[in-house]
């Protein structure tokens, strides 16, 4: 019989923490939030949602409040699944991130021991932002692609930079659409990956890159989110929006496809010039360090909510 490898011991590994995740909401909703579920059992019925039951208690009204505002024309509307989906992770960003701007001072000591810096002078309340792109899009990468979440800050000499963050829980490999606008700016018709446009131009200018790393291996399925993301903010810097961007990716670390695989290799990728902006973080470091920096009403409760929640 052959020995399995060290690819089929990783599926493995991640199916069974899919499985777990899944077990884990049903448990919350049945156990804690105690109400009934739409066909499967970690998705919400309607009459749940709407009021908001996926969000934390103490910040939920002010959320949904938010929700509600007016977006930029250009921007993605949420999906149907972020009210009601507890295994996605679209709300996730609403339940870790929104509370962040009541303690912009907290929030800075926590940045900078998340990325290892004492360089960050200051932090507005209303720059952290849950799903933003920059504009004019044209200037960027003349698509659609945002950061789950964007923490804009002053640098010690008074300079712009920027945060971008992607919030993960039981995803793996983003599949590329065929007929897709990313299709179009990745692959030629014969179906050979081929950068186009702003994904060439901020990919090759950028410097994120050793010379070996080919662009076949950055738009593969395993990398691509990774990478158009870190480019997005590459983009923002090359423009002169902002000095400094640092990408920075969030995961609970039972998902072994990013903890084992796809950031340990991403990394590899990178010159040493731009290594240490490109930070992984799991959800059980960021939780400590959002406890330890942080001030804001509900923590104890958020905190443990969080936990609670999302690891097992």
């Amino acid at each position: 019989m052959d020995m399995p490898t060290s690819n089929d011991i990783e599926r493995y590994s991640y199916s069974k923490f899919k499985l777990e995740a899944r077990l884990h909401q049903w448990a919350y909703r049945e156990q804690v939030l105690k109400v009934g579920y739409n066909k499967y059992k970690n998705v919400l019925r309607y009459e749940d949602a709407k009021i908001g039951l996926i969000f934390f208690e103490g910040f939920r009204d002010e959320i949904l409040a938010k929700l509600k505002e007016p977006i930029e024309p250009t921007s993605t509307p949420p999906s149907g699944f972020m009210l009601t989906n507890l295994l996605r992770s679209e709300h996730i960003p609403y339940n870790i991130f929104f509370p962040m701007h009541k303690d912009t001072e907290g929030c800075k000591r926590l940045f900078c021991d998340l990325l290892a810096t004492d360089d960050i002078l200051s932090i507005d309340k209303d720059k952290i932002i849950i799903e933003y792109h920059p504009e004019p899009l044209k200037d960027y990468l003349n698509d659609h692609t945002a950061f789950d979440v964007y923490v804009a800050y002053k640098n010690k000499s008074n300079q712009q930079c920027g945060i971008g963050i992607e919030v993960k829980y039981t995803e793996n490999s983003y599949p590329l659409k065929p007929h897709s606008h990313e299709y179009s700016q990745v692959k030629d018709e014969n179906g050979n990956t081929r950068l186009k446009g702003r994904y060439a131009i901020v990919t090759n200018e950028s410097g994120l890159y050793k010379e070996d790393v080919t662009h076949d291996m950055l738009v593969s399925n395993k990398f691509r989110q990774i990478w158009r993301n870190h480019i997005l903010g590459a983009s923002m810097v090359l423009k002169g929006k902002i000095k400094k961007f640092t990408s920075v990716m969030l995961f609970p670390s039972q998902n072994v496809h990013f903890s084992q695989d796809a950031i340990p290799k991403y990394q590899k990728f990178l010159t040493n010039e731009h290594y240490n902006e490109f930070v992984p973080v799991t959800y059980e470091t960021l939780f400590k360090m959002m406890d330890k920096h942080l001030s804001v009403p509900h923590k104890k409760e958020w905190i443990k909510y969080l936990n609670e929640r999302y690891l097992f």
